[in-house]
């Protein structure tokens, strides 16, 4: 869980959004999702304590009593019977001393039905449920155990129910269990999140899985009583490492349902640094096996180097020259003035990995400190895509990289917070024939105030870093949880639908973030290596419509409009990726929640060049309320053994996620359109689609109880 301190300035103002009552709130409001969970109002952020317990679903999730934003952070709590039809329950762990003198929030966690009474918190038959947290003390302090705080401090408590979950009890007489990170990493304490706690019942014991956030390490600690913990071993960093790791959960599945082959899976939150295309928060997985105590990853899951640009591509400026940027054509400003490009990382940077060749831009010259811009010549752009390989600061505003058209910033692209540099792309067939320049730029003098460049190339084709295994290729996709307490072979995971690039400024009102769809997931042998499989479950029978739109086609070769079939909808598409050669761009696809003259439309289609699947969101309503909001975003996926592309693609009110193939690669966006965005339409570009076949099938609301 993004740890945001100033966020609890906006506890002091919050607003209007404070007297929406219960009452007004009407489950209709313009973007409020129909089947997707979301609280009655206020902020909401990851899923926590997911738990199936006496045959209900526990949903916990990161709550904000008090506005539309970060802050004041409890356990918000809802309950379902079918994961579709949620109950709204009072706060769980209402942050300690709130509204007016916080002195403990209750970050991110899990909950476990300790059946065996190990804790001894049971009494008189009754199953205690036990949650392990993330206790943020915002201030040091002498707490009721004895044990001393810092200020900022992160540590992990417990809290008990006896209640099946309705009211809890904090364990203050031993809190936090976890007090601070083990040597040599005691220094971090101020990131030290978010476990993950299960039985391991080969060892009998629990096991606790917590992220050393800035280090890109998961801790896993043992425990016999949920009161004791010992540490047992760690794990990372591997792939995927830019921004901060959060968000960790492990557990077993079997392969292609093959009882005798188990494995494990490592899902670990990310952010910034998410899928290839997107900005902010992303989630990977990593496959491998766990004997109790440590987890060890497969060898075909973990990546290293970096991929080479497309085969087609023309270089623009790789930074290998002998001389200084202005030897090298590049106009620089300020301490840039007279610098050379650098050979890796200067002195008193940690290592700068992922780039090509000898040399790249590294603005790291005497430190965060250094500051100035570095401006290309001028160059007419002639090929659809800009490849590029950044790392350094995560700020689009000063330590970014800029296309400019006309003088004006037409793209832009930064790093992850990360030494690592990785592929960044633009699509600038929009501005084919037009004079641009590249400026990099970094007028940032604190943490991560720099930037890193390498291999700026034109092609027709996108450059892709393959760092991580996804759960989903998206940007709304973040801190997915797995349940407790479903029997061995099944797991159901839910991800939060936002990303804290632009989290706290999505239009909503008067709650703000929902909950994906709820996943059961798997693992199939594709292409070879065990992969993740996700199919949405909720209980469609009771809200999808028996009435479906069906349509059919041998050819498409332009559009087909299908009318208007409604704001939530159930669509399963399926298309032939056999066909000849095309010139130029080759998409097919369908437009989803489009206004009847198309100036607000959602696209989601194929790419049968590179064998992508995309999300194409850039006009897709209110795209206004933040600059890396209006893009495109795209996925890899395979056709299958007959040569077909088959899609389930759920669009609610303001969300679209798609399921491609067997699940094995997944997209989740969100959107704001207008009530008026209620057609669709076919469409098909430099290519006659073949084999075409669409059903579409209305969503009913899960709130009319």
């Amino acid at each position: 869980m993004l740890i945001m301190f100033n966020a609890l300035l906006l506890l002091l103002g919050l607003g209007a959004f404070q007297a929406v009552s219960a009452e007004k709130a009407r489950y209709n409001e313009l973007y409020r999702p129909q089947y997707h969970f979301t609280p009655l109002k206020n902020w909401m952020n990851d899923p926590t304590g997911l738990l199936y317990h006496k045959g209900i679903y526990h949903l916990f999730y990161q709550y904000n009593p008090g506005g539309t934003t970060w802050g004041a952070m409890s356990w918000g709590h809802a309950t379902s019977r079918d994961l579709t039809h949620w109950k709204q329950q009072p706060i769980a762990l209402l942050a300690r001393g709130y509204p007016d003198n916080i002195t403990e929030m209750f970050f991110t966690g899990s909950a476990v039905a300790d059946v065996d009474n190990t804790s001894g918190f049971g009494h008189s038959g009754q199953t205690p449920l036990v949650a392990m947290y993330t206790s943020y003390y915002p201030y040091a302090q002498n707490l009721p155990s004895g044990k001393t705080v810092q200020a900022n401090q992160q540590a992990q408590s417990i809290a008990y129910s006896l209640d099946d979950g309705m009211t809890w009890t904090t364990y203050d007489a031993a809190n936090p269990v976890i007090l601070d990170p083990p040597a040599p990493y005691s220094d971090q304490f101020l990131n030290f999140r978010d476990p993950a706690i299960f039985w391991h019942k080969p060892t009998k014991k629990w096991i606790a899985v917590l992220s050393l956030a800035q280090l890109h390490k998961l801790l896993i600690y043992t425990s016999k009583d949920l009161k004791n913990w010992a540490l047992a071993s760690e794990f990372g960093p591997v792939n995927a490492v830019g921004g901060v790791w959060e968000c960790p959960n492990i557990f077993p599945l079997s392969v292609d349902g093959h009882n005798d082959n188990v494995k494990w899976v490592a899902m670990i939150g990310l952010n910034p640094g998410g899928p290839p295309g997107t900005v902010g928060s992303g989630t990977q997985y990593v496959v491998g096996n766990f004997n109790g105590t440590s987890f060890t990853a497969d060898a075909d899951g973990l990546f290293s180097g970096t991929t080479p640009p497309p085969s087609d591509s023309i270089i623009f400026a790789d930074f290998e020259g002998v001389g200084t940027f202005a030897d090298l054509g590049w106009t620089p400003t300020g301490d840039l003035i007279g610098q050379s490009p650098a050979t890796g990382a200067w002195p008193g940077q940690n290592p700068v990995t992922g780039y090509l060749g000898k040399r790249l831009v590294n603005t790291f010259v005497n430190g965060d400190a250094t500051t100035g811009t570095l401006t290309s010549k001028f160059f007419n752009i002639s090929m659809r895509y800009i490849n590029f390989l950044v790392g350094g600061g995560h700020d689009f505003n000063n330590t970014a990289v800029h296309l400019k058209v006309d003088g004006q910033i037409v793209r832009s692209a930064t790093g992850t917070n990360s030494e690592t540099l990785s592929w960044q792309s633009w699509d600038v067939s929009s501005l084919l024939n037009r004079t641009a320049v590249i400026e990099i730029v970094d007028t940032s003098t604190g943490g991560w105030g720099h930037i890193n460049v390498d291999e700026i190339s034109f092609s027709n084709s996108m450059a892709r870093s393959q760092v991580a295994n996804w759960v989903d290729w998206g940007p709304d996709f973040y801190a997915a949880q797995a349940y407790r307490g479903l029997s061995s072979d099944e797991q159901v995971a839910i991800g939060w639908m936002n990303n804290w690039e632009y989290g706290g400024l999505i239009p909503t009102i008067p709650w703000r973030s929902a909950m994906s769809l709820p996943r059961r997931v798997s693992l199939k042998t594709i292409n070879g290596k065990a992969t993740l499989v996700q199919v949405p479950t909720e209980n469609w029978g009771s809200i999808v419509s028996r009435k479906a739109l069906k349509r059919s086609w041998s050819s498409v070769k332009e559009t087909k409009s299908l009318g208007s079939v409604g704001k939530a909808l159930q669509i399963e598409l399926s298309f032939s990726d056999r066909e000849p050669a095309a010139v130029g761009s080759s998409q097919f696809g369908i437009i989803v929640r489009a206004t009847p003259d198309l100036k607000q439309q959602t696209r989601v289609g194929y790419d049968f060049a590179t064998k992508e699947l995309f999300i194409d969101r850039s006009i897709s309503g209110n795209v206004s309320f933040d600059g890396t909001f209006p893009d495109t975003y795209y996925a890899p996926l395979a056709a299958n053994a007959k040569g077909q592309i088959k899609l389930r693609i759920y669009v609610d009110w303001s969300s679209v996620e798609v399921f491609g193939g067997q699940g094995e690669t997944t997209m989740t966006t969100q959107i704001f359109p207008s009530d008026r965005a209620t057609f669709a339409e076919i469409f098909s570009t430099g290519v006659s689609t073949q084999n075409v076949q669409v059903e579409i099938r209305k969503i009913s609301s899960t709130w009319d109880d």
